[in-house]
């Protein structure tokens, strides 16, 4: 029954209608205890009359209203009054969608920036256990900031479940309540488990945000028949044509298979999670498809800005942590804003110390804004001054110097990072700002211990990797609710063992300790959920979990590099290659100069067997000559040029790998593959020797030995080794396959030999 203006539900007052469909009765209304204006939905009366369908929505309602995102409508309360049950939601200013669509075309990159913040709202509740089922342009509102927001979560799962199950002419009498007058507006979002009835998991909704891309690309539904019969047998057997073009502009190449790998007919061909959807949607929009995306009536890009590292004008050089730890703690604070570009510390970093120009640090990281600063500190005074730079003609937009007090230290960077969201014209969100404003530690002794442990973690050197484990239990000894600083510890014992050097027993379980106690102080801990991801992914042969894990870190961090292309390489160890491609080219777009981020890019091109493509050889010995000292860019491009078959250039790479890295074991192994895949079997044997001989005196994993008799054709020898590798956890095993896929590229004898280890 329509509720009149100036009556009341509950505590609130009835202003005036907003709309009515299928899932019930739209009010605009007042909380006089708050003050503010809200929407109250009233639900239908079939919801209404059925005890159990109104059980399982409050349910749903509460669920959803924990979620607490930006791209996700917002719960304020569920109630019922005088047998009336209610939702009362945030008042949106705006349109559906649908009537965006109807009114105008969309541009393409405005379409594709829509998408990805659909992803992200479907990622939150997809990490909640909540599924749609009922995606569509009009469940969709774009608010008049340009934020999208995902309606009807709580009651789409509970109403369209049952919709859902029920005979094709069933459903064709039913959708039209839940969008009048558009009989296949809903059918034609379906995806095709939902068509058959079957049941359906998180990837549904991916298929029905493709359904909804393509509508906003193509400016037609992507499927659409005479019928609802008609439509849903489309969506079971047709794809939907696509072209270059559109009404919003010329549609990328990059973006069509995007949509097209959304709208798979098997759930397991489709983007595996929403998240990575939005990643791929974000490469489009932050610059990788740039000259294609641009086009008339785009509302223009993210501003984007690197933090350079703090000039250290302290009599003490020794105050260069506190100074670099300044600018790496306001890169952290601004990778939590969703519309600001934040180029990681390793690339900003890069500049350090070197009188390059401006503008030509602006090109290099495609940045249009940098950050700078100087940092001066005497007993417990600081003088740090910051100026935010227009990188096309020099100018300050901003500028200010503290004169404070050492424990001050967290208010400055807090200051400094919302002003140059201010600046820049960025609008924060509620959430945007309190993780700005978040602290990890309130100790400031704990937290100059971290800084110079993270300081001392980003030398390169074994000699700062080890110092970095000392100061980061200082931290922990000074506050022992130092979450990040557990995390980071953890990180640090799971390394040993990643090359092959240590055994995984005397590390493992002190990195699974250490990050279990980081997440039971702050369940929401990134890097510990990184940790906890790369040790089942890695270690335990468990790569489901491992990869549910670092999705979740990657969730909390999208902006951190280091998450991507951890999740790009248990990815890539499952052979999971499009998806690893995925991830690794959002890490490189992120941290572009980072030595370990092109090194590992590169690795990992060679792993999906696509070294050819992007930044291959040619960009592996640009970064050999850049850090010539880096082990592990020599490491990588001897593999790339074995996996190329160019097997005279990759002898001097892999030797320099084995000097450079002290005789590890990992580059001695590839070095002794490439020699027996030469038919150098004398130099192959020597330095298998030196690897047995190393075996005698410490440990040296059985995953690497088993590789080089896989090489020389000892199979019998390899697999017992890969057995002995299994049993003990050895993080090498399940990388087995794509580290010898250059001198076994059918993967037959590998399969063979994995089968017989137990694999």
């Amino acid at each position: 029954m329509p509720l009149p203006p100036g009556s009341t539900l509950g505590p609130y007052e009835i202003l005036a209608p907003l709309g009515a469909g299928g899932m019930g009765e739209v009010y605009r209304a007042r909380d006089p205890r708050l003050e503010r204006d809200v929407a109250i939905k009233v639900l239908p009366q079939e919801v209404m009359r059925d005890s159990e369908r109104l059980r399982r929505f409050r349910q749903e309602a509460k669920a959803t209203g924990a979620l607490n995102h930006p791209n996700i409508l917002a719960i304020h309360d569920v109630g019922s009054h005088q047998g009336v049950p209610f939702v009362v939601t945030e008042l949106l200013e705006g349109e559906t969608l649908r009537a965006c669509l109807a009114d105008r075309s969309i541009p393409i990159r405005e379409a594709v920036e829509y998408g990805e913040q659909i992803a992200r709202g479907l990622a939150a509740a997809h990490g909640k256990g909540i599924v749609h089922r009922d995606l569509k342009p009009s469940n969709l509102f774009i608010t008049k900031d340009g934020r999208v927001k995902i309606l009807d979560f709580g009651l789409a799962k509970v109403i369209v479940e049952e919709q859902a199950t029920v005979s094709n002419a069933q459903t064709a009498s039913l959708m039209p309540r839940t969008e009048p007058g558009v009989v296949l507006g809903t059918v034609g979002y379906m995806s095709p488990e939902q068509v058959r009835a079957r049941s359906v998991d998180h990837r549904s909704d991916i298929f029905s945000l493709g359904a909804v891309l393509y509508e906003m690309v193509w400016r037609r539904r992507a499927f659409k028949g005479k019928s609802a019969a008609d439509t849903m047998s489309m969506i079971l057997s047709h794809d939907p044509p696509r072209s270059a073009s559109s009404g919003g502009g010329e549609v990328p190449p990059e973006l069509q298979r995007i949509i097209m790998r959304c709208l798979s007919k098997r759930p397991e061909k489709r983007f595996q999670s929403a998240l990575d959807l939005a990643f791929a949607l974000k490469g489009l929009s932050s610059g990788r498809m740039t000259p294609v995306i641009e086009g008339a009536g785009q509302k223009g890009k993210r501003p984007a800005i690197a933090v350079l590292p703090f000039v250290n004008l302290s009599a003490d050089p020794e105050q260069e942590y506190f100074c670099d730890g300044v600018a790496e703690e306001i890169i952290n604070a601004l990778v939590h804003v969703e519309r600001l570009r934040v180029i990681a510390r390793t690339s900003s970093f890069a500049f350090k110390g070197k009188s390059e120009d401006m503008r030509e640090i602006g090109d290099k990281l495609a940045v249009q804004n940098l950050l700078e600063g100087s940092v001066r500190r005497a007993g417990n005074r600081l003088r740090i001054t910051a100026q935010l730079i227009n990188v096309a003609d020099g100018s300050h937009l901003w500028s200010e110097h503290f004169d404070r007090k050492l424990e001050d230290i967290f208010a400055i960077q807090d200051e400094i990072a919302l002003a140059v969201a201010e600046n820049l014209r960025v609008k924060l969100l509620r959430e945007e700002r309190a993780a700005i404003v978040r602290r990890r530690t309130t100790d400031v002794e704990a937290n100059n211990a971290f800084l110079k442990g993270r300081h001392y973690w980003s030398s390169f050197t074994p000699e700062g990797f080890a110092r970095s484990r000392e100061y980061f239990a200082e931290a922990i000894e000074i506050d022992p609710g130092f979450a990040t600083a557990y995390a980071m510890m953890a990180g640090w014992h799971m390394s040993q063992s990643m090359w092959g050097d240590v055994p995984p027993g005397e590390t493992v379980s002190i990195a699974r300790s250490l990050a279990e106690k980081a997440l039971a102080i702050d369940e929401g801990n990134a890097h510990a959920l990184a940790v906890m991801g790369g040790l089942r992914g890695m270690y335990e042969a468990d790569g489901e979990v491992g990869v549910r894990l670092l999705r979740q870190s990657v969730a909390l961090a999208p902006n951190d590099a280091f998450m991507q292309i951890n999740l790009a390489i248990v990815l890539s160890m499952r052979e999971s290659h499009e998806e690893a491609m995925e991830h690794v080219q959002i890490a490189h777009q992120l941290d572009p100069l980072s030595p370990n981020i092109n090194a590992w890019t590169a690795g990992i091109l060679v792993e999906c067997g696509r070294v050819e493509e992007g930044r291959d050889v040619d960009e592996l010995e640009k970064l050999v000559a850049l850090m010539p000292r880096f082990w592990l860019a020599h490491y990588e491009l001897a593999r790339a040029y074995q996996s190329s078959s160019r097997l005279a250039e990759a002898r001097a790479p892999g030797e320099k790998g084995v000097e450079l890295s002290a005789g590890r074991s990992m580059a001695t192994a590839r070095l002794a593959c490439i020699c027996y895949q030469a038919g150098d079997t004398s130099r192959g044997d020597e330095v298998l020797e030196q690897l047995k001989k190393r075996s005698e005196e410490a440990y040296v994993a059985p995953s690497i030995l088993a590789w080089v008799h896989m090489a020389r054709g000892a199979n019998d020898q390899a697999a017992r080794l890969l057995e002995q590798a299994r049993e003990i956890k050895d993080p090498m095993f399940v990388a087995t396959r794509v580290f010898t896929r250059p001198f076994f590229p059918s993967g037959s004898a590998v399969d063979a030999i994995l089968k017989k280890a137990g694999w």
